[in-house]
């Protein structure tokens, strides 16, 4: 158990392994943030489409 604490204690210290993992970190999550806009966005614009023909039905079935 010793040993295990004195190997985490000398990566605790090692600020250029904690930088990498930071900058692996960050790229994961923005990629994540990335596709889950793009998902999100894709059912916007459906909705978004959808409610123009619906809009436009309804003007012409105001100017019958």
């Amino acid at each position: 158990m010793t040993h295990i604490n004195q190997y985490l204690s000398s990566l605790a210290h090692n600020y250029f392994l904690i930088s990498i993992a930071a900058v692996v970190f960050f790229t994961i999550k923005a990629i994540a943030a990335y596709l889950s806009y793009r998902h999100y966005n894709k059912k916007l614009k459906f909705i978004q489409d959808t409610l123009e023909e619906l809009n436009i039905k309804v003007t012409e079935v105001k100017k019958d």
